[in-house]
């Protein structure tokens, strides 16, 4: 009984470990494509964002690429940035068109 309590919390504490690099790792790329992102644009774009542009929300799509978005101060009448990045290369493919 002592013994496999033993292996469960070593079973759990690997696993808790394992779990948090895995999050580390992907906040980490996601700092990349945010930073990616937010140099692809101009300078008179990267005015326009509200808050800090650091904090943009990454996801990746179905295909593999990543869209980073950001907020800015015409999001109401134009909706927000949104740049693409390919996944593996890391080169941004576009900025889809805003409404």
């Amino acid at each position: 009984m002592k013994k496999s309590f033993l292996y469960y919390l070593l079973f759990s504490l690997v696993f808790t470990l394992a779990a948090c690099q895995d999050k580390d790792d992907q906040e980490a790329d996601f700092s990349k494509f945010r930073e990616i992102a937010y140099n692809y644009l101009d300078d008179s774009t990267q005015e326009t964002i509200v808050g800090n542009w650091k904090k943009a929300f990454v996801r990746k799509n179905g295909n593999g690429n990543y869209e980073v978005l950001f907020n800015t101060t015409y999001d109401a009448l134009l909706g927000p940035i949104v740049v693409e990045i390919e996944g593996k290369t890391r080169e941004v493919i576009g900025i889809y068109p805003r409404d």
